[in-house]
């Protein structure tokens, strides 16, 4: 199926850029400090171990013909609902084999060898398959659109998108459900739909938000329906992190002391700063930290560059499914590097996200790496729609 002239479209920036994503990951980890103050090199290992693995997955991916996504994009789906519902019955004390209870969330399974298993991280590129699916197939049938046939895309895409995020912001993971909307409203701005449809929908949302920060400070009765109590403390912590300072501000505080200590250019981690999560959710202030803003930078731009290859591989395709998949990637990507970078400088409330490709953590290196293969996959088939 894939001959030399498919092979010559392989993207060889975006394998380099990844590769310097694990470089970085890897040293940024090793410098990361334990609780015991000593430096996490033994998880920065791991992380090795975790790349190799998702490097494999990501080739397989690449020499996969993603078109047959549209046929199995429900298995994959009903995979990952089954997980996420497994989840929700271990939250009303169903007994459910192998569920695993850590920092405040029920989001994992705990699998032999010291490893957890993070379905919603799989579930966001399952949804994305199953969005660009739906989205395809509809306006492949309705090629003559009016309102009513919008109104029934937004509706489907209402179905296949609402299930798993309710679900996901049930554990409590407001990060990962945040993500799953952002994939949402990326996707739904392509599929087609009227802007004037969409614009009614960017209004809501818009008085949503602005509802909520009015109950915020109005009406806290029905913030404390919508947020768990670890969750409104985050936000209290982000509104003003020194006077919850030894609390939930703690991780914030050290956060920005450990970047402020990086100044323009540093060589090595400050030993002083105790910072939790350092190698997952916060090692972006790790590589602040370490490498000051100079590394700060390099990390935004190469992130800046990644998407930039994706985007461009959505724009070159003539596959309108293979532009979807791309554009939920690329909602993804972009949604979790703002919000990891910027709970750590404090444009952000803090919530458990980790940074894309860096972050320790197999769950989402896996999932990472997939959407990889498949931008890969997609840049590779382009030829066969050029001259259609």
């Amino acid at each position: 199926m894939f001959n030399r002239d498919a092979l010559g479209k392989i993207d060889y920036t975006l394998f380099f850029i990844v590769f310097l994503f694990a470089c970085i990951s890897y040293i940024s980890i090793s410098m990361a400090p334990l609780t015991s103050g000593a430096p996490a090199t033994g998880i920065a290992h791991r992380q090795i171990i975790w790349y190799v693995i998702s490097t494999i997955l990501a080739l397989g991916m690449m020499f996969f013909d993603y078109d047959r996504l549209k046929r199995m994009h429900w298995i994959f789906y009903g995979i990952g609902m089954f997980l996420l519902l497994g989840l929700t019955l271990a939250q009303l004390h169903v007994p459910v084999p192998l569920v695993d209870y850590s920092h405040g969330a029920m989001s994992w399974y705990a699998l032999p060898g010291n490893t957890q298993l993070q379905p919603s991280e799989f579930m966001k590129l399952f949804m994305i398959v199953s969005l660009a699916t739906t989205i395809d197939k509809h306006n492949e049938e309705y090629s003559i659109r009016g309102l009513r046939e919008d109104f029934l895309l937004l509706g489907k895409i209402a179905l296949v998108s609402f299930p798993p995020f309710l679900l996901v912001f049930a554990q409590p993971d407001l990060g990962t459900a945040l993500v799953m909307f952002s994939i949402i409203v990326s996707m739904t701005l392509i599929s087609g739909i009227n802007w004037k449809l969409i614009a009614g929908v960017i209004t809501s949302i818009v008085c949503g938000l602005a509802f909520f920060a009015i109950s915020w400070f109005k009406f806290p009765a029905i913030i404390n329906l919508v947020l768990k109590s670890h969750q409104k403390d985050r936000f209290l912590a982000w509104q003003d992190p020194q006077r919850y300072s030894s609390e939930e501000g703690y991780q914030l505080v050290q956060a920005l002391n450990s970047i402020g200590s990086g100044e323009f250019f540093n060589h090595k981690f400050n030993p002083s700063i105790s910072l939790p999560e350092s190698y997952n959710d916060f090692i972006f202030a790790v590589i602040g930290g370490s490498f000051g803003f100079v590394g700060a930078v390099v990390v935004i731009l190469l992130f800046f560059l990644f998407i930039s290859r994706v985007i461009k591989a959505a724009t070159e395709t003539h596959d309108p499914f293979g532009s979807y998949i791309c554009t939920g990637i690329v909602g993804m990507i972009m949604f979790q590097v703002f919000e990891n970078i910027g709970m750590t400088i404090q444009v952000m409330p803090v919530t458990g996200i980790t940074l894309p490709f860096l972050s320790y953590g197999g769950s989402s290196l896996l999932a990472s790496m997939i959407c990889v293969g498949l931008v890969q996959s997609i840049r590779m088939q382009t030829q066969k729609f050029m001259f259609t």
